[in-house]
């Protein structure tokens, strides 16, 4: 007789000590346990499915899409990874992989910690069969994996590098799943595909910190990450799993002037580690002195010049968070920085002026065109640091509130326009800024309700965010 184990242990690839209603591995990370079917279709059955239509665009639907089951190479990695504990998360494999990091106090300044922490690469306690699985290997295809990485919004490097590395090809599914499953542009249910990508992405990852290059590691780790943080999982331990990442860029010398990959994985680390500071108050991990940047006077290129406001973002946040934030010295730098980005400013090209259309809103809000997306992402972060400059953590001059209204509004315009799904995720920080400090509840609310839209169309979770605006409004802050 079939034993009704837990779904969710079998799509994990964990062991399922059948307890019930809830078994100990569900309750333990926290997750919903669904219970198997006593009798459970047979995975031998090969009918092939009928072939989806062809997928034109990322945003086809796929509601009445018949796909194939799931019989590539997965299948062996199945049975590989069948009897071996799923690690919860890439926080359960960086504290195998760096000594000392259990040990790491999150309000350890980080350059006390680097000191502390050693990259390591023993045998791993998650995986220790004497099978061995490659990190790069060739990829077949099923009509649903073939689709999540036709919507995936990677579009270089990575896509070519799917068909080659099985650590990466389940690390773009796992993550193309998971945002599917909480975007309610969709009815389909991708939960289940999003965890069992991600276990598989997780046991390679293994892997790849097994051997001496960490081949693919960085970029999986990112990948990973972002995939966690947009599924909140083990949001406790995200400041350490940041660490872990910076580890690996310090391990491999990566930084600013770095190319290829590693350049694209050092700026997707930073606006991480951005979005975290801004998030709990706290410098970055990775200090902006050690970048290695290097910005030539005349610059034209957007998204270079994106990266220098960024640079400058960074900068700023560890000012006001660090131990000079409210001191006369620290009060210097911010209108040294100030300064600075006036002059950044006064050397933009025609695609970073914004040209507003339209009527303005009951609120005084009016969209605004930008030609190059990267300059109206540029555009937002110089208004957001503006913002900080002045009244984080507290407002430093009662001259700066009608500046602070000005860039608040201007940076609202933005992100009510047409914005990628990318930069809006990422921009719901600095929206929280501009709702904390603009006048007018209206206003807050309009904020609001496009940081909810951001979760309800894009899953990502903003409703501790506005939460937190609105108890600072009740509290009359």
């Amino acid at each position: 007789m079939t034993h009704a184990t837990s779904h969710t242990c079998k799509a994990r690839h964990s062991r399922c000590d059948e307890k019930k209603p809830v078994c100990s591995n569900c309750e333990r990370l926290n997750l919903e346990c669904k219970q198997s079917e006593f009798i459970a279709p047979s995975s031998w059955n090969n009918t092939p499915a009928a072939e989806p239509s062809p997928i034109p665009e990322p945003e086809l639907t796929i509601d009445e899409m018949q796909l194939i089951p799931v019989q590539n190479q997965d299948s062996s990695d199945d049975t590989l990874f069948m009897n071996f504990e799923q690690p919860a998360s890439t926080w359960d494999i960086f504290r195998t992989r760096i000594d000392g990091l259990d040990q790491v106090s999150d309000e350890s300044p980080p350059n006390d910690v680097f000191t502390q922490l050693n990259l390591a690469v023993p045998r791993s306690p998650l995986l220790t069969s004497s099978s061995s699985i490659s990190v790069e290997a060739p990829i077949s295809l099923t009509a649903e994996t073939a689709f999540l990485l036709q919507t995936s919004t990677y579009q270089l490097i990575i896509p070519k590098l799917t068909l080659t590395s099985p650590l990466l090809f389940h690390c773009v599914c796992a993550f193309t799943a998971k945002y599917l499953s909480l975007s309610n542009r969709r009815s389909t249910n991708w939960d289940p595909t999003a965890r069992h990508h991600y276990g598989l992405a997780l046991h390679y990852l293994i892997q790849a910190l097994n051997t001496p290059s960490h081949h693919h590691a960085l970029t999986a780790t990112i990948l990973l990450s972002s995939y966690e943080i947009i599924a909140g999982i083990a949001s406790e331990h995200h400041r350490r799993h940041l660490l872990g990442q910076t580890m690996l860029i310090k391990h491999h010398n990566i930084n600013a002037q770095s190319t290829g990959m590693d350049k694209a994985n050092f700026w997707i680390h930073v606006r991480h580690e951005i979005g975290f500071a801004q998030t709990t108050g706290r410098p970055l991990i990775l200090d902006p002195e050690e970048w290695n940047v290097c910005w030539e006077e005349g610059e034209t290129r957007e998204d270079v010049l994106g990266n220098q406001v960024l640079w400058i973002l960074a900068r700023v946040l560890c000012l006001i968070y660090g131990d000079e934030g409210s001191t006369p010295s620290g009060k210097r730098k911010r209108i040294a920085i100030l300064q600075e980005l006036e002059e950044w400013r006064s050397g933009l090209s025609d695609p970073f002026i914004g040209i507003p259309y339209g009527e303005e809103d009951a609120e005084g809000f009016r969209k605004v065109y930008f030609t190059v997306t990267a300059a109206a992402a540029a555009a937002f972060w110089y208004h957001v640091t503006h913002i900080l400059l002045y009244t984080e953590p507290t407002l430093q001059d009662e001259s700066y509130k009608p500046l602070i209204q000005d860039q608040a509004m201007r940076l609202t315009n933005i992100a009510i326009s047409e914005f990628p799904d990318s930069l809006r995720v990422f921009a719901t920080h600095g929206l929280f800024f501009a709702a904390k400090h603009i006048q007018g509840i209206a206003r807050k609310a309009r904020i609001w309700n496009i940081l909810k839209d951001v979760e309800a169309e894009l899953g990502y979770h903003t409703r501790s965010m506005v939460k937190r605006l609105q108890d600072l409004v009740e509290q009359g802050s």
